[in-house]
């Protein structure tokens, strides 16, 4: 893969092309009406659909995409990212979601980073999706990077996705939470960057990446700019709410770019892994 140029998180003033580079985005970005395209493949599905008379797996995320989980502050969020990255390895997965499942991830890396908790409760989340699939899985590489400024775990993952020696093998990456990649959610002009930022790698790689924030009190949005900005671009943004009384989580497919997954619920068994409580 060829040296890809840095998204610039800093403000700055854009040179003006020459008319020789706007001659080759022209040539990179034309839709050409006569060439057959196939749709990006799946990466992660829940449950089937019919069309036409035939059965096909109902999308989560597809490769080149990136998708966002949104909940309240403790909603199991990281649970259910848990559920799909095991779900995505495979293995013993589909005895806690048997209608979740991977597609095309052979030898393929799934990297977590998480940007917020302590190195032992990463582990342990990490831990947790291994258990789900029954061993640890040579391709999940997972990360903590509650240390580092929001710039730095910007410019990092990036580096894991355009430069670092995963960079052409990548199946799923995880940022829990994209919240912690930039300074203020409500910073419109790094919002957008970081969304750009998400596009553009996803898109090059042909990896899928999955996102989490949290939603604004009392409302039904993501919080910012951030998440207005990531609920727009995203091919799929999902609403976990924890319902307590009955210790159980809704998973709702609020927002789908194609068609959308049913709706369901999921709540932690004894050994406190999560686990479907209804059939997809």
């Amino acid at each position: 893969m060829p040296d890809i140029e840095k998204i610039k998180i800093s403000p700055t003033v854009s040179e003006e092309l020459t008319p020789q580079e706007l001659i080759e985005i022209h040539d990179k970005c034309i839709v050409r009406l006569d060439q057959t395209l196939l749709p990006e493949p799946i990466a992660l599905s829940i449950g089937t659909h019919s069309y036409k008379d035939r059965i096909y797996p109902t999308p989560f995320g597809t490769y080149g995409n990136f998708s966002c989980l949104v909940g309240a502050s403790k909603s199991m969020k990281t649970f259910l990212k848990s559920a799909l990255i095991a779900s995505y390895i495979g293995g013993k997965s589909n005895y806690y979601f048997p209608d979740m499942r991977g597609h095309d991830t052979k030898e393929k890396y799934v990297i977590d980073v998480d940007t917020e908790q302590s190195l032992w409760h990463t582990q342990r989340v990490a831990k947790r999706a291994c258990e789900m699939v029954g061993n640890n899985y040579e391709y999940f590489k997972a990360f903590s990077t509650r240390e580092e400024d929001p710039k730095i775990r910007f410019q990092f993952i990036e580096w894991i996705m355009m430069e670092s020696s995963y960079r052409d093998n990548i199946g799923l990456i995880t940022i829990d939470g994209a919240a912690d990649i930039l300074e203020s959610v409500n910073d419109l002009e790094y919002s957008n960057k970081i969304v750009q930022g998400m596009l553009k790698w996803t898109s090059i790689s042909k990896s899928h990446l999955c996102t989490i924030l949290h939603k604004n009190p009392g409302t039904e949005k993501p919080t910012g700019h951030l998440g207005s900005a990531i609920m727009k671009k995203a091919e799929t943004v999902a609403f976990i709410d924890r319902d307590s009384e009955h210790n159980i989580v809704r998973v709702l497919p609020s927002y789908t770019r194609g068609y959308p997954f049913d709706e369901f619920s999921f709540t932690l068994n004894d050994d406190y892994l999560p686990k479907v409580v209804n059939s997809i």
